[in-house]
């Protein structure tokens, strides 16, 4: 029997004004890709990602920011899954930076 392929602990997809993102949590990784403030549909640069953070974006929607040396990437999720992603992304990525506005 093949070996089955390896499933994400956590998929989680949100269309937003137009914006499509989505976030993939595996056990040793995560994937990350979004077109919100984007011209098209991008991966997340995950290898150069420093450090990540949920902030609040509308009463409608939360971000996963994840921050590299040169940007910061946006992937928009629904409110209901902010707690969700935060408990799903700290053993992969560690803790939290502080919010964008304590930095």
């Amino acid at each position: 029997m093949p070996d089955s392929p390896v499933l994400p602990t956590l998929d989680l997809q949100h269309t937003w004004r137009d914006a499509v993102c989505r976030v993939r949590v595996f056990r040793d990784r995560v994937t990350a890709e979004t077109s919100y403030e984007r011209e098209t549909l991008l991966p997340v640069p995950m290898e150069a990602v420093q450090g990540w953070r949920i902030e609040e974006c509308d009463f409608d929607a939360v971000c996963i920011e994840f921050v590299t040396p040169d940007d910061v990437w946006r992937v928009l999720l629904a409110p209901s899954d902010e707690a969700l992603a935060d408990l799903a992304l700290r053993p992969v990525l560690g803790a939290p930076l502080p919010p964008a506005a304590a930095s």
